[in-house]
């Protein structure tokens, strides 16, 4: 037990969570009000699109309801968090240590030193309204019995730099606040918070209870609120530290689904910290995710991130990877579908005298793709961002914002990245395997009549069922699936790290977030898969029957991980029982020493999980790994339910 506090405000959350028919927690009143304050404000005139979003600001500060629950050590709800219609993209970690280090004062001092003009106006319009914010919370807390003190640490860090972990812990949920009440968007994420937080520690049980009631308020709002632990610097000096070990140690005892605890592993990671977060994986709620700290570093060096700023990264939301504080990274804004870039380069039924010529002339077609339609709508989602939703808040709490005039969108950060978020790398390599078997060595029918099978959805079940079978397929450590999987996923990244926007950078990751599940526009490939049907995920195998989980990290582990920051995940399932923490830790030895990027972990049974379809009420508690954060398996949509029986079924 961390104190009867957090125990009772546990049961509460239960209880609303329980209550609320969605897997995140919101309040219908707090929802609406916040709307009726986004519909009122930009129908204001403004000079400036961040003008528009500074007067959104001040109104939310001055009108959005305070609501301070009983027991909160940590206040300011985020279950008003809802489409506004003039969000942001999120996905962001912001510097909040330079925010801490400086509080609201300083910050506004920074903000006066800018060129004058919009943005200037802007940036200390959102500081305004930020400490205006936190000065309600003090009113109310003040007008609540028990809460001086909270009232207290509001009323300072309104406009000094906290002292206290309390203070600072505080200060950094009104950020959070903050951020999403500017970008109604998701994971926006702590980042590297046991950095940060750790000049603060002084009382460890006091900490302990002050981070709990911290990760409780993390369940409102936002489902992908990532927090990343450890990690070591350029130097190569390990960067675990007390706090670290606490954040982990908390979570297990909570058994929460939020904030989305990422472990940096490296070969100076001490044995208390591994074996802390193979302890929490085996609680079996999805958490942590494990992470190849030099193998992330090497893929952000490969986006031209600068090594030291390349060695202080964090997790965004699911699995990407970003410097924190000084990066814009736009992870989710581009998109690349491989199943449907196969199916569009094998319309035109290439003549090629053998695989590798129909092999090379994919690569060739991908290239002009990428170079041409890919990469321009790159640009018109880039462009659409920059005019219509830049960030006054965020940008004040992004390093180099203030210092070039500029707000995030508007590339004002220190780097800005684009994600390019690559889906299907599985089921592209094994649909490539079958045609090289069936058409080129086998030669058991051509390739046009291969491809019209395809297209007519496999009028022939027995060829499907062929296709479904063959023997080399992706995830069962075999040459030709491994080979194509690292040729394929080289060649991409490549091209995607060898383009550039301005001074954007796109850097890639072989996963697109839940189009993985709800893929019913992809219509059949060549591997057997029938249209509607799930597509590979992350940098995964297929949903395949008999998947050992030594070969599918083999086969995995050749991905082009370590061009890919923007995240290549991989996830596993065990049966409760059947995993221990040293096989878990042998595991992801194995498979971060051959070189794999991030594995995660889930403990579920199939028939647990079906019985929890048919009867919710008797497993409301049940926290599974979906993707890149855990959720309540019931709260879930059904297709997002079904997938994950299916995975479950073949051990991913």
């Amino acid at each position: 037990m961390i104190s009867p506090r957090v125990d009772r405000l546990l049961a509460a959350l239960a209880a609303e969570s329980a209550a609320c028919g969605s897997h995140r927690i919101l309040d219908a009143a707090e929802q609406a009000a916040f709307l009726r304050i986004a519909q009122e404000s930009f129908a204001v005139p403004a000079t400036s699109p961040a003008e528009a979003r500074a007067g959104f600001l001040a109104a939310v500060a001055e009108r959005l309801p305070v609501v301070i629950r009983d027991d909160e050590l940590i206040v300011g709800s985020q279950r008003f968090v809802a489409d506004t219609g003039h969000g942001n993209v999120g996905h962001i970690i912001v510097d909040y240590g330079r925010f801490l280090t400086l509080g609201v004062d300083g910050m506004k001092a920074q903000v006066a030193a800018m060129p004058a003009g919009a943005n200037r106006r802007a940036f200390a319009r959102a500081l305004d309204a930020f400490a205006t914010f936190i000065l309600r919370h003090a009113a109310a807390c003040a007008a609540k019995p028990g809460f001086a003190d909270a009232a207290a640490v509001c009323r300072k860090i309104a406009g000094a730099a906290p002292d206290t972990f309390r203070e600072a812990a505080q200060f950094v949920w009104f950020i959070q606040l903050f951020l999403h009440a500017e970008g109604t968007a998701a994971a926006v994420s702590f980042g590297r918070l046991d950095q940060f937080l750790l000049p603060y520690l002084r009382d460890p049980a006091e900490a302990r209870e002050i981070l709990a009631c911290l990760f409780l308020k993390s369940c409102e709002g936002d489902e992908s609120q990532n927090l990343t632990l450890g990690g070591r610097n350029a130097a190569g000096a390990n960067e675990e530290n007390a706090l670290s070990l606490l954040c982990l140690e908390v979570m297990a005892e909570l058994g929460v689904n939020q904030p989305s605890i990422t472990v940096r592993l490296h070969d100076g990671s001490s044995a208390r910290f591994r074996d802390a977060a193979a302890r929490l994986a085996l609680c079996g709620r999805g958490q942590p995710s494990f992470l190849n700290d030099p193998v992330v570093a090497a893929g952000l060096m490969a986006a031209g991130i600068p090594a030291a700023r390349a060695h202080d990264f964090g997790i965004v939301g699911c699995y990407e990877a970003s410097p924190q504080g000084d990066a814009c990274p736009l992870t989710v804004v581009g998109e690349v579908d491989l199943p449907a870039v196969l199916l569009d380069y094998l319309a035109g039924t290439p003549a090629a005298a053998g695989f590798p010529a129909l092999l090379a002339g994919f690569k060739a077609f991908f290239a002009r793709w990428w170079a041409g339609p890919g990469l321009a709508g790159l640009a018109r989602s880039l462009d659409d961002i920059r005019t219509r939703a830049p960030s006054p808040f965020e940008s004040v709490c992004v390093r180099g914002c203030i210092e070039s005039g500029r707000c995030a969108e508007e590339s004002g950060a220190v780097f800005t990245l684009c994600g390019v978020n690559v889906m299907g790398i599985g089921t592209l390599v094994d649909s490539l395997a079958a045609i090289k078997r069936l058409v080129y060595d086998e030669r058991r029918l051509t390739l046009a009549a291969f491809l019209e099978q395809v297209r007519a959805d496999f009028p022939d079940p027995a060829l499907a069922a062929l296709c479904r079978g063959l023997p080399e397929k992706f995830g069962r450590d075999e040459p030709v699936t491994n080979g194509l999987a690292g040729e394929l996923s080289d060649f991409i990244a490549g091209q995607i790290l060898a383009s550039r926007l301005g001074s954007i950078q796109p850097y890639p990751g072989f996963f697109r977030f839940g189009l993985d599940i709800v893929t019913g526009r992809t219509p059949a490939t060549p591997d057997g898969r029938r249209a509607g049907d799930r597509v590979s995920y992350g940098c995964g195998p297929a949903e395949l029957p008999g998947l050992e989980a030594t070969a599918v990290l083999k086969a995995a582990a050749h991905v082009a991980h370590a061009q890919c920051a923007c995240g290549n995940p991989l996830k596993l399932n065990f049966r409760r029982g059947d995993l221990t923490a040293g096989r878990l830790l042998a595991l992801i030895d194995g498979y971060f020493k051959l070189g794999g990027m991030q594995l995660h972990v889930n403990l579920a049974d199939a028939a647990a999980l079906r019985d929890a379809q048919a009867r919710p009420a008797a497993h409301a508690a049940l926290n599974v790994r979906i993707s890149g954060f855990s959720a309540l398996f019931v709260k879930l949509d059904r297709p997002w339910q079904d997938a994950v029986i299916a995975r479950t079924e073949n051990g991913l």
